[in-house]
């Protein structure tokens, strides 16, 4: 993980001495690290295709099971192995983002540690006018921790806008990838609670981090999160589903036609 920070202190550092401000550096690298991942996000796209495919299988298997849970999950995680379907792989753009998180919150504590900010020291400092001012967003000072305190009304800071976005920047993403699992395969509700239990809590889990790191660690959070909804409605919108199934389908036909035809010239 270290190695990771390390390199992500390399890309922020030479990103900023092209933009010279550290929000809009972790803006564009947001992107970039996204755009990169946009591949997995396709095929991620096709594999949830493949699901769909099997949605009249499924259908039937459960009307054959009934009442019966338990012979309905196994018969469909038998059906999912003979088809080579994934059940789980939704769950792999989700972890690389944590694992991502992880290294820019590594990366970010590292550099503002070379800028000379002590972490134990409650309010950080950035001596260097000119790299303080670098981290400012609209007013607010992304190297700073953000604080909660249970007395809201009095110690409201306004850095606190930066958690909270992040929370709903979360559960907006989640909402996004629930609706989609939901429209490509309504069975995922049942096979998928552990997931979906994930996803809900994620909102949650943003906030309560957003408030243990440097503010700038959440504002990429938030602009990974909306790059990712973006990208997420850009493959949706190219890589639809319900079109890959309907080439696929088109495809097989034309091939069982010639299959049909080359049989027939033969008996001739």
């Amino acid at each position: 993980m270290t190695y990771l920070a390390m390199r992500f202190v390399w890309a922020l550092e030479a990103l900023n001495n092209i933009f010279q401000n550290y929000a809009l550096t972790i803006l564009v690298f947001t992107v970039l690290v996204n755009a990169c991942l946009s591949p997995l996000s396709i095929k991620q796209q096709k594999s949830q295709a493949k699901q769909a495919k099997l949605r009249p299988k499924l259908e039937a298997l459960k009307e054959k099971c009934g009442d019966d849970k338990m012979k309905y999950q196994t018969a469909m995680q038998d059906l999912y192995q003979r088809e080579n379907v994934s059940m789980t792989g939704g769950c792999l753009p989700m972890i690389i983002r944590m694992v991502l998180l992880i290294g820019v919150y590594n990366a970010i504590r590292m550099m503002l540690q070379n800028y000379g900010v002590d972490f134990t020291a409650g309010y950080t400092i950035i001596e260097d006018e000119a790299v303080s001012q670098s981290f400012m967003l609209f007013g607010l000072d992304l190297a700073q921790t953000p604080k909660f305190s249970i007395d809201i009304f009095e110690d409201f800071q306004v850095i606190w806008i930066i958690p909270i976005l992040s929370g709903v920047a979360a559960f907006l993403t989640s909402q996004l990838s629930m609706l989609q699992q939901k429209h490509i395969n309504p069975q995922s509700a049942e096979m998928g609670g552990s997931m979906k239990g994930m996803m809900l809590i994620m909102p949650l889990f943003s906030i309560w981090i957003a408030f243990s790191v440097p503010a700038a660690v959440g504002y990429y959070w938030i602009c990974s999160n909306l790059v990712n909804m973006a990208i997420t409605l850009i493959v949706n919108y190219a890589f639809a589903p319900n079109k890959i199934v309907a080439k696929e389908t088109a495809k097989s036909g034309l091939e069982r036609r010639k299959e049909e035809r080359e049989k027939i010239a033969k008996v001739g």
